[in-house]
């Protein structure tokens, strides 16, 4: 597409306006929302969706399919009647014809370049809608790219549409409207983050890179979710507090909230508060002077002070000893830390990221965990769910993991039944068992295809064991799996056979 056509309105075969090519999709019609707005009765409210993508322009046809189908490409000299005389045509910028005030300029918002997807929260049955160069009309129609079956969203509610480098939503004169981060829209610019309302139904815009965002891989709506909190958070000061299973992923989370906010250029310092005694969680906290405690042989600077200008990743939080959570509740207070053994407080500037598996209300119920210290750290908070709870990631976090191993083992594949096989079990140890499995896996797959066997050998030789309560649908899968071989099925998901046994007949009360 070359940068200097132009788009050429006339009536009556004579030229009235010259736009040049914009960047975004310009809509035409007599709607005075339109971006070419036409005041002609003669004129239907909405007419043409031009739609740069490719090096060309496309034409989608709003009149006959308003929810955005088939476009066709708008060659150069061809005229688009619009209604009453009117009509639109592609011109080479020599060709179009002269005006007093030049050629006017359609401007698109322009901003940091972004591939981004819409996702409902999670629960909401909205499936995950990736945002290319094609515009993207929701509505309850069918036909339309996103169908909400939601009795509050019109045939055709809205459109979400490439603009430049980012996305911009047009609200279709639906009944309930458009809400855009809480505000009415007509039209507006959308950013990461973004929360969209569309009836009943809340969509969040996120970024999509292949199935990568800030160094989560994921392909499932409930960690698109996560992400699209990251996305929120990652811009403010406030301590951010995740909270997920063990092996789930929560310091890449921590990570990808560093690398989105204004202090990724800042160093990220990781601390397990729950992997150290006492003394040293202490020192490696706050650090030390020489000769503070045995040992001490020279100072060391703690990890606030590490982080300064940075973010703090305190990981097992509700490990932290009582004590030392009163230290910690100081240091968020002041903002300042005493080493061990020093008599002077040191500025600190640090974006305070915690995590835990435990339940901290519960924690604080026992005395276990400090509520003023709980208030403090529960305002920001993500849950990360468990594997088993968002299996579209598995495949995908399998493959990652390949890739990422093949210089240690050389390239690996998963066979279909190794997939189905990952896919099906429990996976009580999340998304680090599944990279332990995966290690072994690929270490005996001599002939770099890991088959079925293999996974299984795996699974049985490094898989943790734990109190995972399978779901029901799971184990059914299971079962469809082994073509009802309860035995089969009961020693695939580790369980006992009478335990599976008796779960199904639990699940389903008129079964014998």
């Amino acid at each position: 597409m070359r940068l200097d056509d132009v788009l050429c309105l006339s009536r009556a075969n004579r030229p009235i306006r010259s736009f040049r090519v914009p960047s975004h999709a310009v809509e035409v019609g007599s709607h005075p929302s339109c971006d070419l707005a036409i005041p002609s009765e003669a004129v239907a409210p909405r007419v043409l969706l031009i739609q740069p993508a490719f090096g060309s322009l496309f034409v989608y046809d709003l009149v006959d399919a308003p929810e955005i189908g088939e476009a066709e490409v708008m060659p150069i000299g061809r005229r688009f009647p619009l209604g009453g005389e009117y009509a639109l045509t592609r011109l080479k910028s020599e060709a179009a014809p002269p005006e007093p005030g030049g050629t006017e300029v359609l401007r698109g918002p322009r901003s940091e370049q972004m591939e981004l997807s819409l996702v409902g929260a999670p629960g909401s049955g909205v499936r995950p809608v990736r945002v290319s160069d094609a515009p993207v009309s929701i509505g309850g129609a069918e036909g339309n790219r996103l169908v909400l079956r939601d009795p509050t969203v019109s045939r055709h509610h809205c459109r979400v549409e490439p603009a430049g480098d980012t996305l911009r939503i047009r609200d279709l004169g639906s009944t309930n409207g458009t809400w855009v981060d809480g505000a009415r829209i007509e039209r507006h610019e959308l950013r990461l983050g973004s929360c969209v309302r569309v009836g009943r139904t809340l969509l969040r815009v996120v970024e999509r890179s292949p199935l990568k965002s800030g160094g989560a891989v994921f392909a499932s709506a409930q960690m698109a979710s996560v992400i699209s909190s990251v996305d929120r958070f990652a811009p403010l000061p406030w301590p951010v507090l995740i909270h997920g299973e063990t092996g789930v992923g929560k310091e890449v989370i921590a990570l990808a909230l560093h690398r989105r906010g204004p202090r990724r250029e800042g160093p990220f310092v990781a601390v397990n508060a729950g992997g150290l005694a006492r003394e040293l969680v202490e020192s490696e906290l706050f650090g030390h002077e020489r000769g503070a405690f045995t040992g001490a042989v020279q100072t060391h600077r703690g990890a606030f002070e590490q982080a300064h200008g940075g973010t703090l990743f305190l990981d097992e939080i509700a490990e932290l000893p009582v004590a030392l959570q009163t230290r910690l509740l100081r240091v968020l207070e002041s903002w300042h830390v005493r080493r061990l053994g020093s008599e002077a407080d040191r500025s600190v500037d640090v974006r305070l990221v915690c995590a835990t598996n435990a339940d901290l209300r519960r924690a604080v119920s026992r005395g276990e965990f400090r509520s003023d210290l709980f208030y403090r750290l529960h305002r920001l908070v993500i849950e990360v769910p468990a594997l088993r709870a968002r299996r579209a990631d598995i495949e995908p976090l399998a493959e990652h993991f390949l890739r990422a191993m093949r210089a240690e083992v050389g390239p690996r594949e998963l066979s279909e039944c190794g997939m189905r096989r990952l896919s099906i079990h429990v996976w009580p140890g999340n998304v680090r068992e599944l990279r332990n499995v995966l290690e072994l896996a690929a270490v005996e797959s001599d002939l770099g295809i890991i088959d079925g066997g293999a996974v299984e050998r795996a699974i049985r030789c490094v898989g943790e064991v734990g109190p995972v309560r399978v779901p029901v649908d799971t184990l059914q899968e299971v079962l469809e799996h082994y073509d009802g071989n309860v035995s089969a099925a009961a020693r695939a998901l580790g369980l006992p056979r009478s335990t599976l046994r008796d779960r199904m007949k639990a699940s389903s009360p008129g079964r014998s």
